[in-house]
C-alpha cells in the first residue's frame, strides 16, 4: 500500500476485496478512484495521478446486481499495454454508500460512495428548514458516514445563536460549525476533518455556498460561483456535476449539485410503501380494484388529492403487469 494511495482514502479494506482481481488478470491493472463521471467516461485517482478511463464492456451491461461505477468508488482498472489508455474492469465493494430514496421511494439513487463525513451546509435565511435538515442527517446516518452542519452565511445575521439551536435539536452529539466561506470566517473549525485519506461530501440546496466554500477549502478557483440575488440573497445554482478532489495537507472533498430535498433510502421502503397503498386499497368500491379507471378508487382518489405519490402507484402497477394510467390532478 503506497502512501500515495492511500492519501486517496486506500484502505485494508479495499486491499482484500482487490486482491483476487489484481492476482488474477494481467501486470496491468491497478486500482484507482473514481473522481468524476461523464455521460461516457470516467477520471479517476491512480498513483500517476488523475486519468482519464473508460468502462469495460461488462459494466455497460447492467445486469442484476452489477454495481456502475459512482463518484468515490475504488475500482480496478486495466492498463491498455498499445495506448496506455485505463479501462474500468471491477468496482470494488463500498465502505459508506450515502443515497436517497427517487420515484416515491422505489428506487434508490446512489450520491457518492465511500464518504467518511458529510456537511450538510445551510444559511440563516429563506433555505433554513429544520425538518429538511433532519432528513438530511437521517439520510447521512443511513450511509454510514458522519453527518455534520455547516451554518454558512453566518454574516447575514447580527446574531446566529437561534439558528445553532434549532440544529442542535436535531441531536446531542451532531456536529454544528458556523462558518462563512466567502470571509474565510470559522473555517478553521472545520479543516480537522480533513486528513489523509478522509473523504468529506457537500450537500445542501442550491446557493447556499457549497462551491464557494469548495473553493476556499481547495485554496483555488475550482468551483464556478453565481451572484446573489438581491430579493433573498440566495446564491445562484453553479454546481451541475460531482468531483472528487484533494485537498491540500491532505483528506478529498465531494461537491455536490444543488439538492432541493432528500428523501432516506430504505431497502424496505417498496414494501412499505406498497403496504400503505394495499391499506388505501381496502377503501375502494370494488373488491378487485386495479386502481386504473374503476370509480369509486380510493388510491386513484389519495393520488388525486396529493395523499399517495403517483410514483408509488406507477410503481405498484408495473409490479402487477399493469398498463401504467396517471390519475389527472384536480
Amino acid at each position: 500500500m503506497t502512501d500515495a494511495l492511500q492519501g486517496l482514502g486506500w484502505s485494508d479494506f479495499f486491499a482484500e476485496a482487490a486482491e483476487p482481481f489484481l492476482r488474477d488478470v494481467s501486470a496491468g491493472s491497478e486500482p484507482g478512484r473514481i473522481a468524476s463521471v461523464g455521460r461516457s467516461s470516467y477520471q479517476i485517482w491512480t498513483e500517476q495521478g488523475l486519468e482519464d478511463a473508460l468502462l469495460a464492456g461488462t459494466l455497460r451491461q447492467e445486469a442484476p446486481g452489477q454495481q456502475v461505477p459512482v463518484i468515490g468508488d475504488w475500482v480496478v482498472a486495466e492498463r491498455l499495454e498499445e495506448t496506455q489508455a485505463l479501462r474500468i474492469q471491477q468496482v470494488l465493494p463500498r465502505r459508506t454508500t450515502f443515497a436517497r430514496a427517487v420515484h416515491g421511494g422505489t428506487a434508490e439513487q446512489i450520491i457518492a460512495a465511500n464518504v467518511d463525513v458529510v456537511f450538510i451546509v445551510t444559511t440563516p435565511d429563506l433555505d433554513f428548514d429544520l425538518p429538511r435538515l433532519g432528513r438530511y442527517v437521517a439520510a447521512v446516518q443511513v450511509s454510514g458516514a458522519q453527518p455534520v452542519v455547516l451554518l454558512n452565511k453566518s454574516d447575514l445575521v447580527q446574531d446566529a445563536a437561534w439558528y445553532l439551536e434549532q440544529v442542535r435539536r436535531l441531536g446531542p452529539d451532531l456536529p454544528v460549525h458556523q462558518v462563512s466561506a466567502a470571509h474565510d470566517g470559522g473555517l478553521d473549525t472545520i479543516r480537522p476533518y480533513f486528513t489523509p485519506g478522509q473523504t468529506v461530501a457537500l450537500i445542501g440546496s442550491s446557493g447556499v455556498g457549497k462551491s464557494t466554500l469548495t473553493n476556499r477549502l481547495l485554496g483555488q478557483e475550482v468551483a464556478s460561483t453565481g451572484s446573489v440575488r438581491e430579493t433573498d440573497q440566495q446564491g445562484r445554482h453553479t454546481t451541475t456535476g460531482r468531483t472528487l478532489y484533494r485537498v491540500p495537507g491532505g483528506g478529498l472533498l465531494i461537491d455536490n449539485p444543488g439538492l432541493r430535498d432528500i428523501a432516506v433510502w430504505d431497502a424496505d421502503s417498496r414494501s412499505v410503501n406498497f403496504d400503505v397503498l394495499e391499506e388505501l386499497a381496502t377503501k375502494c368500491r370494488f373488491r378487485k380494484c386495479t386502481h386504473t379507471t374503476e370509480p369509486g378508487c380510493a388510491v386513484q382518489r389519495a393520488v388525486q388529492k396529493g395523499q399517495l405519490d403517483a410514483q408509488v402507484l406507477t410503481a405498484f402497477h408495473e409490479a402487477q403487469g399493469q398498463p401504467v394510467r396517471r390519475p389527472k390532478k384536480r
